[in-house]
């Protein structure tokens, strides 16, 4: 029954041209998906940006949302977008490291805000390997937040040995270098695993901690964040490679715009969080310069290989001589 709902599900989107121009009009339409509910804080700026277009670009083109999950799931969203079933998306890179290891490039600016990461080079490289690849046109990084460890038990400085930690594989570098054990636990079931013993804490993302309920099962928060993690916006490149070159300046302008805008929105949010979090007597572990110059290294030396070096022996090495200049020293 799942699978007739998704293959239904596709088949009614793809039924919709990823490009539909009006009859009265020039206009183009474009169908939009997201890796996360709308709702979600993680889309907030790609839905700004949304919106930001469609009012710009009035009687140019329209980005129409159609979805997140509830239309395809998060980690399968990329083939129809390949496809050409909807025009672009908002995604992790986790969620499409199989088949674009080199999003992950993204994870390794140790803090460079979007705006500095596409200075540097990293968007047009990221680009020219996902239209290579994929046939998929990397707009920009509208979604950036930091990433961090909260736990049950104290620890004092840099040292996870003995716990056992909900991960994901780009954390594992640092955590499990730092002495802990490791499990994949879905999100559904964390607070579970946290409150029966399972784990004994959790990194996650800093703006979505007390939402959930994770914050009444643990006690401990790490500062600072251990992670920044800067995900990303496709899109169909046969879809935006067919647009009037006004349309694609109005896309890619709009998208630059938000990017700068990221850090502020989402640290303000993260601010809120802490501050949530504080009133739940939740204490903060304080890291030294030593504690966070060693997960820093583990991050880099460890992370770039096991998700860039290893994965992509073609391209990882220059996007790591790009991500380079931000690397810790």
């Amino acid at each position: 029954m799942t699978y007739v709902r998704r293959t239904l599900g596709a088949a009614a989107i793809a039924a919709a041209a990823i490009l539909v121009p009006h009859a009265a009009s020039a206009e183009v339409a474009l169908k939009a998906v997201t890796a996360w509910g709308k709702n979600f804080t993680f889309v907030d700026m790609y839905m700004e940006w949304v919106k930001r277009v469609n009012e710009k670009g009035k009687g140019k083109v329209r980005i129409d949302y159609v979805g997140g999950p509830e239309v395809y799931p998060s980690f399968e969203q990329l083939e129809p977008l390949k496809r050409g079933v909807f025009a672009t998306m908002l995604t992790s890179t986790a969620y499409i490291a199989g088949a674009l290891p080199e999003s992950n490039a993204t994870w390794f600016g140790f803090g460079a805000t979007p705006a500095q990461l596409r200075e540097a080079g990293l968007v047009a490289a990221i680009d020219k390997i996902t239209r290579e690849k994929a046939g998929v046109t990397l707009l920009g990084m509208p979604l950036q937040m930091k990433f961090n460890v909260y736990t049950k038990k104290e620890i004092k400085g840099a040292n996870l040995a003995g716990l056992k930690m909900r991960t994901t594989p780009i954390y594992d570098p640092v955590l499990k270098g730092l002495g802990a054990s490791t499990l994949t636990v879905p999100p559904t079931e964390l607070l579970t695993a946290l409150e029966s013993g399972i784990v004994d804490g959790f990194a996650w993302p800093g703006v979505a901690v007390t939402g959930p309920g994770y914050a009444r099962a643990v006690k401990y928060r790490v500062s600072p964040s251990w992670w920044v993690g800067t995900d990303i916006a496709l899109m169909n490149a046969k879809a935006f490679d067919s647009l009037p070159a006004d349309a694609q300046k109005l896309l890619v302008d709009t998208m630059i715009e938000i990017e700068k805008e990221v850090p502020a929105y989402f640290g303000a949010k993260e601010k809120a969080e802490e501050q949530a979090m504080d009133k739940l007597g939740i204490q903060v572990v304080a890291m030294s310069e030593a504690d966070m110059a060693k997960v820093k290294k583990l991050h880099w030396e460890g992370g770039v290989e096991a998700f860039l070096m290893k994965p992509s022996p073609k391209y990882g090495p220059g996007l790591k001589k790009i991500l380079e200049r931000f690397a810790p020293k």
